[in-house]
């Protein structure tokens, strides 16, 4: 599902600008399947991007510019997100009906949700399955996605000054989806009516969860508390915020149990705490709207994943199965040098959704 398509290659580029760095992937679509050819990552100044909005848009253009150089990928078919914390996703149902027919009435529908000038907005939606209602008469489950066009406008100004031509923008929310697609699937049917499965997606500013039933996505929920807090909390040590970054890195770890006197790994406890705290309540809001009673299994994503001992902590105050998510199972990686690649995996899995769209039909 992409926001906009504007406008022949075997290959696809995903690009994904987040709030602390831009990560990009390019695939090729390939007999066998898809096969990673090129990849990379590239910091950006913390004032660059903030919000999900694009705040220096030549800075962004620079960083964008001088990877793609360096690691010389050649923009062909190009595919690029914009945050889900800056666009509104709502589930509704309507009756089955043609495709010109649901475009016009998921517009009107859409107008509800939305606290700006309909013009001003972008609307799309996706169709996620067909139900059978008990009365007689079928309906569609969609999910209407609408986004600021200034916001869509911005993004795709920046690609455009990098030489990048977007064929599709869209949600990272469902780009990180599309590339946990097979972690998601994989054990799908394994619980009688089917399993019902999480994804945790940390980034730098914001968590999102994301829940499927059957490999078909029911909620969605965004929330502020990310790997940038748990920074914040570890400049209570009196540290600046790039001396507290690389303490997160390197000694970062979350408490399990009685902190023993590390101080790190309380006082990242404090941030995780909270951020499970939402993520429980998230579930139960879930449970009570869906009327399903478990949630089966938690997937994780994002650079916040590889804190240590977050998978081990969630599992136990969430009493859930945890693993990290695996974006490229399913993707041959012919790429010589994989160290940065597999270092920064979980960075990488919204930007290898995003290419994905270009190389799986």
């Amino acid at each position: 599902m992409g926001l906009f398509t504007f406008g022949s290659s075997n290959t696809a580029l995903g690009l994904d600008i987040g709030t602390s760095s831009v990560k990009a992937v390019q695939l090729k679509k390939a007999p066998t399947g898809p096969e990673l050819i090129a990849y990379a990552i590239a910091p950006l100044p913390r004032t660059a991007v903030e919000e999900g909005n694009i705040k220096d848009p030549q800075t962004v253009v620079a960083v964008i510019k001088e990877m793609l150089k360096t690691s010389k990928i050649r923009p062909e078919r190009n595919f690029a997100s914009i945050s889900g914390q800056n666009v509104i996703m709502r589930f509704t149902k309507l009756p089955v009906m043609t495709p010109d027919e649901l475009d016009q009435t998921v517009r009107i529908e859409a107008e509800q949700y939305v606290p700006y000038a309909i013009e001003e907005v972008s609307i799309t939606h996706a169709v996620l399955n067909e139900i059978t209602e008990e009365e007689g008469g079928g309906k569609y489950s969609i999910l209407l996605v609408v986004a600021q066009k200034e916001l869509v406008n911005s993004y795709l100004e920046v690609l455009k000054g990098s030489g990048v031509q977007a064929e599709i923008v869209d949600v990272d929310t469902i780009a990180a989806i599309n590339a946990l697609e097979n972690s998601i699937m994989e054990t799908a049917g394994s619980q009688e009516g089917g399993e019902v499965v999480a994804i945790i997606d940390t980034g730098a500013r914001t968590t999102n969860i994301s829940v499927l039933k059957s490999g078909i996505l029911m909620f969605t929920r965004n929330i502020p508390i990310a790997g940038n807090q748990v920074t914040q909390a570890l400049m209570k040590m009196n540290q600046e915020f790039d001396q507290a970054e690389a303490i997160k890195i390197q000694e970062g770890e979350v408490a399990i149990g009685d902190t023993g006197g590390d101080e790190v790994a309380g006082l990242v406890k404090d941030t995780v705490e909270e951020l499970a705290s939402e993520i429980r309540r998230s579930f139960d809001y879930f449970k009570a709207q869906s009327r399903e009673p478990l949630i089966h299994k938690i997937i994780l994503s994002g650079g916040g994943a590889n804190l240590k001992s977050f998978n081990t902590y969630l599992s136990n105050e969430l009493g859930v199965d945890v693993s990290m998510g695996n974006p490229l199972q399913g993707v041959n990686v012919t790429v010589p040098e994989t160290d940065i690649l597999y270092n920064n995996l979980q960075q990488f899995t919204v930007a290898i959704g995003l290419a994905l769209r270009g190389v799986v039909d």
